[in-house]
């Protein structure tokens, strides 16, 4: 071969070997992207299972701090976790006062349902305030306690049923207000809107970058939630490029479900009081038996006064009946006789009348006695019955009371 085609057979290898790194190069830029585009994607992953780690144990936290306290934290005024109830409705999450041991916990964003009554205390619906809302209907004399009026004013401590009310309340009140804690959530009827649902308590983490790109690491409504607009994005709004923040919105009836509020609210407000109601009502049924037994023992005393008196009658008719007797046998002895026929059989009969109505009115006086004898007796024994139904109540309405201050 000659140096010309030495030339070209070098200058060929020079370009299949461009071709080759370009190649290479391409591979390697592709390969280097996608490890780029990846480790993105896992760091994203990474941070968001860290932050819905860090929401769960957060929530966890609350439930337990309500638990505890009979009522939601407060949201903290800083980083700092310290649980500050002048802050209102919407701050930073209160990791120190709930006990979460995570600083990254302080950046979490906070809210809390704030619906306060206090005009009506018993209507009180701000979750964050320890306060005794159960008014129980108590038989306390004539006429009953109202509901308005306190169980033990001023002293009775507040327990888990005054705030499972509160939460009941809460998720009974329309309209809703702009001015309590909510979500937005699509409008299932006009499509392309948005409603506001409140909830007891939203916790929301910021993604690992500024979505939005507004210069707050929070996205959306998250980032312009406050006391006086207290409004998040609903938990089930979808990651976008725009959108990479996560909310743990727990709703009333969730709280009230995980914190067994059912069987305790129906058992302390309903079961325990309307048990101490029976008695007080059986007492009083009692007392009322007791007297119309006092009224028929009366009556029957009253009748055997009637029966001894008609004794009486019918032994002075028997007495007058002997006389008449003793003077029908006179005439006859005078007149040797000739009387007799007319004076001795009514005198008999009047004396055989009169010793049956003596007869019969003693047998009446005796079943009268006996018949207040009876009544009597039963009039001793429903004052036991009184006495010791009055014990039972006392005992069934302190148990009640008890019950209520324990709450459960």
């Amino acid at each position: 071969m000659n140096s010309v085609g030495r030339k070209r057979g070098r200058g060929g290898q020079r370009g299949s070997s461009l071709i080759e790194l370009a190649v290479v190069m391409v591979v390697v830029g592709g390969l280097a992207i996608t490890a780029a585009v990846l480790s993105r994607n896992a760091t994203r992953a990474t941070a968001a299972s860290a932050d819905r780690d860090l929401r769960e144990i957060a929530e966890r936290a609350v439930i337990g701090y309500a638990h505890a306290n009979y009522r939601l934290p407060c949201p903290s005024a800083n980083q700092g976790g310290l649980e500050d109830c002048a802050t209102g409705q919407v701050g930073l999450f209160p990791w120190r006062t709930v006990g979460v041991p995570h600083l990254a916990a302080g950046m979490l964003r906070y809210g809390v349902y704030r619906n306060p009554s206090a005009a009506s205390p018993w209507l009180d619906m701000d979750l964050a305030v320890s306060l005794h809302r159960l008014r129980p209907l108590f038989v306390e004399g004539a006429p009953p306690v109202l509901p308005n009026i306190a169980l033990r004013a001023g002293t009775a401590p507040v327990s888990l049923v005054d705030f499972c009310l509160a939460v009941t309340r809460a998720s009974n009140t329309t309209p809703v207000t702009a001015e309590v804690l909510a979500v937005s959530t699509p409008d299932a009827g006009v499509a392309g809107t948005t409603v506001r649902r409140p909830v007891a308590f939203v916790i929301a983490a910021s993604g690992p970058s500024d979505a939005d790109g507004d210069g707050n690491v929070f996205d959306g409504l998250n980032a312009t939630a406050s006391s006086a607009a207290p409004t998040f994005e609903s938990a089930n709004r979808a990651q976008s490029r725009t959108y990479d923040d996560q909310i743990t919105a727990v709703s009333f009836n969730t709280l009230f479900g995980q914190l067994d509020c059912g069987e305790g609210v129906s058992t302390v407000s309903h079961a325990h009081v309307n048990a101490a109601t029976a008695g007080a009502l059986m007492q009083q049924a009692l007392i009322d038996y007791k007297v119309q037994l006092q009224i028929q023992a009366k009556l029957a005393a009253a009748n055997v006064a009637s029966g001894t008196a008609g004794v009486f009658s019918a032994g002075a008719g028997l007495s007058g009946a002997v006389a008449s007797v003793a003077v029908a046998l006179a005439l006859s002895a005078t007149s040797k006789g000739g009387l007799s026929p007319l004076v001795a059989p009514p005198a008999v009969a009047s004396l055989v009348a009169n010793t049956l109505a003596l007869a019969s009115a003693a047998g009446a006086l005796a079943f009268l006695q006996t018949v207040k004898s009876e009544f009597d007796g039963r009039v001793t024994g429903v004052e036991l019955l009184v006495t010791q139904s009055a014990a039972r109540a006392v005992l069934i309405d302190a148990n009640a009371r008890t019950a209520d201050l324990l709450g459960f």
